[in-house]
């Protein structure tokens, strides 16, 4: 019999922390999940720490064999999500902990939401983090303040094209949007964006408002949390060479997002997608333009200013 959740796990010399992040996952207050691990070649301990909780759980734990290709964390997730088969799926990260109700409130919302919408509807779940230190000691009640985000303005498809503000740690997805989205193409930034994009797009995202995760920040972090910070963004207006670069992926993610759906986008959703995707081969004052008129906006009106002097 399959399990409600599939629970992702992706790792690659985690061994530090994971210990910690298998043990609340195994004292979650929902219990009908089966955890899917796989590892992106780990010199560490972390295979050997997988493999003994596997002998300890076997009818919970399966570990996805690597076949000695590192794929990277977005490949790692696509690799899982490919061998899934629950009727919902959540996405974990190794060096987290996951609070006790995690589970069990992620999906009370995605019920109600599937009440609301249909089962059949491409339907996403996210919360709120507590962001601490290597040692689990607390740095901020919550990530979307620290980092100023706005989990409900934040899901329009116009705004998610320049930003996530969706945490992949703190997903759950429903069985409709998994096979709406892959494969995940190369072009996607990482997995948890582009379901990001076919949910808005497509379907519903729903969130709960308080905090279900230890988002543990440390040295290794592939993507951390980074608060607030003014100088950050007027370091924009210098337009350097990294800042460009980023601009012009995500505008790539969102041409691959354009090709994979154009038929099943509305005119107004392929008309935006499509100036989006050719932002740079306009000039500045057409950009600037294209940026206000679709509203390609980010969280805060700094980060917005920034994003108009670079153009």
């Amino acid at each position: 019999m399959k399990p409600t959740i599939d629970i992702l796990l992706a790792t690659y010399n985690g061994s530090d922390y994971l210990i910690e992040q298998l043990d609340s996952i195994i004292g979650q207050t929902f219990a009908d999940w089966r955890l899917l691990a796989r590892d992106d070649g780990s010199t560490d301990t972390t295979p050997e720490i997988l493999r003994a909780y596997q002998a300890q759980l076997p009818d919970r734990i399966t570990i996805v064999p690597g076949e000695g290709r590192s794929l990277g964390a977005r490949g790692n997730f696509a690799a899982l999500m490919a061998r899934a088969d629950g009727d919902y799926l959540m996405f974990c990260d190794q060096d987290d902990v996951w609070l006790p109700d995690k589970i069990e409130q992620t999906l009370a919302e995605m019920r109600r939401l599937e009440k609301s919408h249909g089962e059949t509807t491409p339907l996403m779940v996210h919360t709120d983090l507590a962001v601490v230190d290597e040692a689990l000691r607390g740095v901020a009640d919550s990530l979307w303040r620290f980092q100023h985000s706005d989990p409900v303005g934040g899901k329009a498809l116009n705004r998610l094209l320049v930003q996530n503000t969706v945490t992949g740690c703190t997903v759950m997805i429903n069985r409709a949007l998994l096979e709406l989205a892959l494969p995940i193409p190369p072009e996607a930034v990482m997995h948890d964006w582009w379901l990001a994009l076919a949910a808005t797009a497509f379907g519903v995202i729903g969130h709960v408002a308080v905090p279900m995760v230890l988002y543990r920040q440390h040295g290794a972090n592939d993507i951390g949390a980074r608060p607030f910070n003014v100088r950050d963004i007027v370091g924009q207006l210098h337009c350097r060479p990294e800042t460009r670069a980023i601009i012009t992926r995500l505008q790539r993610q969102g041409a691959a997002f354009l090709e994979r759906y154009r038929d099943r986008l509305t005119p107004a959703q392929r008309e935006m997608l499509e100036v989006y995707a050719r932002l740079d081969s306009f000039n500045g004052f057409l950009r600037r333009w294209y940026l206000l008129k679709y509203r390609f906006f980010y969280t805060g009106i700094i980060r917005n200013v920034g994003r108009l002097v670079i153009g």
